[in-house]
């Protein structure tokens, strides 16, 4: 049996919140952010993790960043007015219909649609997990504020490489060595 805070393949969704063209310029350490959800994206796809994305007001907002978006150029985006991603019924459809009980959190603004959504995540009885080096915001003083307050609140405040080895679980398993490609390029 292992604790119920070690991610798993099994139920879990990687949710990309708001990472938007009109928005992304003066965000904190924006590049390393942008590289480490493309990394989570690349291990999804490998291990066969299921992806969701949102975008808040893209009218306003613009849509995704194509460094993004290319990634995966055939999920369309959940679309909405609120902050949270729960403020849209598409988003609690979607993850019904993937009968998933945990989130993996990543995105932008971390003080605002981040922090929002995964507050309601909690109280709708998700585990969830936010990735303290895929997330940020405009400033750093709120990025921090809004991981202190997640994790009060309950989420668990992780980083991508933990995501993906708690994910993985084994190295004797046909992809291993496509992991390993995956994370020796980190950082680089």
């Amino acid at each position: 049996m292992r604790h119920p805070d070690i991610l798993t393949r099994e139920g879990t969704v990687l949710l990309i919140c708001d990472v938007q063209k009109r928005c992304i310029k003066p965000i904190y350490a924006k590049e390393h952010m942008i590289n480490n959800i493309k990394t989570l994206v690349s291990f999804a796809g490998l291990v066969g993790l299921p992806i969701l994305l949102t975008e808040l007001a893209p009218q306003t907002f613009g849509g995704g960043i194509e460094e993004i978006k290319c990634l995966v150029p055939r999920l369309e985006p959940i679309k909405r007015n609120r902050y949270s991603c729960f403020g849209n019924e598409d988003l609690t459809l979607r993850l019904e219909a993937m009968n998933t009980n945990t989130l993996v959190v990543v995105g932008m603004e971390a003080h605002i649609s981040v922090c929002q959504t995964v507050l309601d995540a909690l109280t709708r009885g998700y585990r969830t997990h936010v990735v303290l080096d895929a997330t940020s915001s405009r400033r750093k003083v709120d990025w921090r504020v809004a991981l202190e307050k997640m994790r009060r609140a309950g989420a668990i405040v992780t980083t991508m490489e933990t995501v993906m080895h708690e994910i993985m679980e084994r190295v004797d398993v046909p992809d291993f060595e496509k992991f390993q490609e995956l994370v020796s390029a980190i950082g680089k």
